[in-house]
């Protein structure tokens, strides 16, 4: 087993080789917890990471939403099948046939076709998510409800809706009350309290040179709340959720969740899911799905300003592990930190997220070009010199977004595309760095033949 020494020592190293200011790192295994932590909350102060120290939870949140719904489904307060208009009768995007097909399931498995990255950033207030589906009427469906995995913050900012109309609670006080007390999480939304604890704020690094910045607010995005702008927690509280998923009980024996309802988080969504997620096979209900079968492997990464985050939960090998950071190159650390103990420890490791470019196989090039576009922005497919090229253009809140996270919109130049199954129309996308490929698939052809949906990350639609 490993030890918290040992565990302090490959933090400390990975930290340092990837210059994250600060991070927390746990695994818990059959009854037993090591935990580590390294480096500073904040490059200005300079104060420690401690072993309570609160980080973002980002997306990981989703899984503490997808977790409550689920409870509310054990209530039977909440139908899996039934469409969000049963709960929320005016919720109703551009397409009014798409959205009344949406139901529940499709916001925990990402199939419901509503917006990825819209951040409207609304003034923040009790009333935000109310006011949030009222800015969803401007905005489309993309593609069929249903039938596309495509990853949605607006989806699960909508359960989250949901969940506040079901208890009549806001969705944070209904979250505290039903999963973060019962397990005695060191968890919270309020920023007030966040002004109480040691509070590690998000950090910007220059790769090249080592050099961090503190990120320029600490929070943002007050409606996307549910999806994982606003909770953050200590990365003890992560393996606490971890180990609630594992039997669906809190440490004294209160069940939060039934083994049914565990089951069926657990369960793959998708028969195709082909280049959806890197490093996953499939999605459930609120988790990612690192392997599938008998003995499975559960995940989920987050991002907020300047910080990332990561669990994994393996129910069969009762084990979790966790890791927090506040730097842009976290993800770095915890994709490293992971895989090298997930395998070591539990014969786990991640799917290639590689998507090379063989074999190169000839297509009608015409029957693919034109313009696509969701709310996260516009995807150009063009021939330049006799091959197909891919550009992208995000949405001015989405370049805003990579901004605050460090990072560049990666718009504006056409990149290569590289046919490796005309059959199913994949494509993969040399992004410009070594042995670096992004996957691109086509769907959905219309009555001319051409495909009317490409997904590039997220599903974008033909419009030209």
């Amino acid at each position: 087993m490993m030890t918290s020494k040992e565990l302090t020592r490959r933090l400390s190293e990975l930290a340092a080789t990837f210059h994250v200011v600060g991070a927390s790192a746990a695994l818990w295994h059959d009854g037993t917890l090591v935990k580590a932590e390294t480096g500073t909350v904040n490059v200005v102060t300079g104060a420690p990471v401690l072993p309570d120290t609160l980080f973002a939870a980002g997306s990981v949140t989703k899984v503490f939403t997808a977790s409550l719904a689920m409870a509310l489904v054990d209530e039977g307060l909440l139908e899996l099948e039934a469409p969000v208009q049963t709960y929320l009768p005016d919720f109703t995007l551009t397409n009014a046939e798409r959205s009344a097909a949406i139901t529940v399931r499709m916001l925990l498995n990402h199939s419901s076709g509503l917006p990825g990255d819209y951040m409207p950033d609304l003034v923040p207030g009790d009333d935000v998510l109310e006011r949030l589906m009222r800015e969803l009427t401007s905005l489309p469906v993309t593609g069929t409800p249903g039938q596309r995995w495509s990853y949605s913050n607006m989806g699960m900012s909508t359960l989250g809706r949901i969940i506040e109309v079901i208890t009549g609670e806001r969705f944070h006080t209904a979250l505290s009350r039903r999963i973060l007390e019962p397990l005695g999480l060191n968890a919270t939304a309020d920023a007030e309290e966040l002004l109480l604890r040691s509070t590690a704020v998000g950090h910007i690094v220059d790769p090249a040179t080592g050099n961090a910045s503190r990120i320029p607010r600490l929070r943002a995005w007050p409606e996307n709340g549910p999806a994982g702008s606003r909770l953050w927690l200590d990365v003890e509280a992560l393996v606490k959720l971890g180990r609630m998923h594992i039997d669906g009980t809190t440490p004294d024996g209160h069940r939060i969740l039934s083994r049914e309802a565990l089951q069926k988080m657990r369960q793959p969504q998708f028969d195709d899911y082909w280049g959806c997620f890197p490093m996953y096979v499939n999605y459930g209900l609120g988790w990612a799905i690192v392997r599938e079968g008998d003995d499975p492997v559960l995940a989920h990464g987050g991002a907020n300003l300047g910080m990332h985050s990561n669990l994994y939960v393996i129910p069969e090998q009762k084990a979790v592990l966790a890791v927090l950071t506040n730097s842009t190159t976290g993800f770095q650390l915890y994709t490293e930190l992971c895989e090298s103990l997930l395998k070591e420890c539990f014969d786990v490791s991640s799917p290639a997220p590689s998507y090379p470019p063989e074999p190169s196989l000839k297509v009608d090039n015409e029957q693919f070009t034109g313009v696509y576009e969701s709310p996260n922005g516009q995807i150009s497919v063009e021939v330049h010199d006799g091959r197909l090229h891919l550009r992208t253009t995000p949405s001015p809140a989405l370049v805003a977004w990579e901004r605050l996270m460090g990072g560049a919109s990666g718009g504006g130049r056409p990149l290569p595309l590289v046919c490796i199954d005309s059959e199913l129309r994949r494509f993969s996308l040399d992004i410009g760095s070594p042995d670096a490929y992004r996957a691109v698939q086509f769907y959905n052809p219309g009555a001319d033949g051409r495909p009317t949906l490409v997904r590039v990350g997220t599903l974008y639609e033909r419009t030209l």
